[in-house]
């Protein structure tokens, strides 16, 4: 009786280990593909937000006290402001926003200490800022690098 034995070749060996570095170099591949998506969607997802957190942030901080005559624009230190006046307890208090060094920025404080731009709070990038006021409405122009976005908020205690 013959005995049959298995015999071992050496071109299975190296089609399981071809099949298992096509698998790993694709694997490789597809994650790397997956970070630069990824990576792009969270880039204009904070492009879009900073599009966004602005122009709401001007609305909201005017619209937080917008009494008679407590909304001016200013050049002040030389950097163009929305300045929002407000009284507690007889004191006069002023809240400035203005775009200084690539940022929008708030500074509040009393209305006798001197305005340094560069001790404000950063708030958001932002390149640029212009604001007028005309029958009521203000008129703020955001601009964040090509792209400009215009905030016009209505004072409803305008005189």
């Amino acid at each position: 009786m013959r005995r049959y034995t298995s015999s071992s070749h050496n071109i299975s060996g190296v089609f399981v280990f071809l099949l298992l570095g096509i698998f790993a170099v694709l694997s490789t591949m597809m994650v790397l593909f997956c970070v630069q998506v990824y990576k792009g969607s969270v880039d204009r997802l904070a492009e879009h937000n900073t599009e966004r957190i602005a122009p709401a942030y001007v609305r909201s901080m005017v619209r937080s006290d917008d009494s008679v005559d407590s909304v001016t624009v200013q050049d002040e230190a030389g950097v163009h402001t929305v300045t929002l006046h407000y009284e507690y307890d007889g004191d006069l208090y002023l809240t400035r926003i203005y775009c200084y060094d690539g940022a929008l920025r708030e500074w509040f404080s009393d209305a006798d200490r001197e305005f340094i731009p560069e001790d404000g709070e950063e708030v958001c990038p932002c390149d640029g800022m212009t604001a007028a006021i005309e029958n009521g409405l203000l008129t703020v122009n955001l601009k964040k690098g090509e792209s400009t976005v215009s905030v016009d908020v209505g004072l409803r205690a305008y005189r």
